[in-house]
């Protein structure tokens, strides 16, 4: 099993951003970044071993701080976008975070309103959303201006209570959702109750969007974000 310090000092990460586009005019509203390992070593494997060594908060943070690095060390600033960042719950209940995201905010100051973080769903972590630290790590995103999206909705354990405690920025449904949708009228009934709810309080991203007819029907029940690889593949930055 690999170090995840050693892999961290040896350079072995990098990042790819997919893109998320809104609609109607199919117009890029920003990125997701992905981490990837130079020793191809899959992105769900790569943060088990983290968990498994006790780094899980090195591995986030540092996989947190590359990609917005590499971002907005790339892009001209005519053509920046909003750009997502996946996060564990952990990594917000760590004594170290509020010091970390402080660092951060005063490093990258004039792209705050453009960070989104997206906050994992891990079935195992899902009993520190409830913790204290949790909601003062949430209250100190907000003071400092970046965004908060809930990954993976439907999938995990974001329950409509924590959707309404928080009224997070963004809210994206689980590729499940998106999967057949042309023909399944069941989860067109939830995307479609998923609209509803956010028309007027946090933007809809529905993921994993890969053929033509499945998107029809997103736009029809009324989807005005979209991701997956129907719409852009992950790629490096040009």
């Amino acid at each position: 099993m690999p170090k995840i310090e050693q892999l961290i000092i040896q350079n072995d990460f990098y990042h790819v951003f997919q893109p998320i586009y809104s609609f109607p005019g199919k117009r890029v509203l920003g990125y997701e970044a992905l981490i990837r390992s130079k020793s191809n070593m899959v992105p769900d494997m790569l943060f088990q071993h983290a968990m498994e060594q006790n780094k899980l908060f090195e591995m986030d943070s540092f996989s947190i701080l590359q990609a917005i690095s590499t971002y907005f060390g790339t892009q001209r600033s005519s053509e920046l976008r909003v750009l997502f960042i996946n996060i564990f719950p952990s990594t917000l209940v760590s004594p170290l975070f509020i010091g970390f995201l402080e660092t951060l905010a005063i490093q990258y100051e004039p792209y705050r309103t453009q960070i989104v973080f997206e906050i994992n769903e891990s079935i195992i972590e899902g009993v520190l959303w409830k913790s204290a630290s949790f909601r003062d790590a949430i209250r100190m995103m907000r003071e400092l201006n970046f965004l908060i999206a809930f990954d993976d909705v439907g999938e995990g354990t974001a329950s409509f209570r924590n959707i309404l405690d928080i009224s997070p920025d963004f809210i994206k449904i689980d590729r499940f959702f998106s999967a057949d949708l042309c023909t399944t009228e069941k989860k067109q009934k939830v995307v479609a109750l998923f609209v509803e709810y956010c028309r007027d309080e946090s933007g809809l991203i529905l993921e994993g969007i890969e053929n033509e007819e499945d998107l029809a029907v997103a736009l029809s029940l009324g989807i005005k974000m979209g991701q997956g690889y129907l719409l852009g593949k992950p790629n490096p930055l040009t």
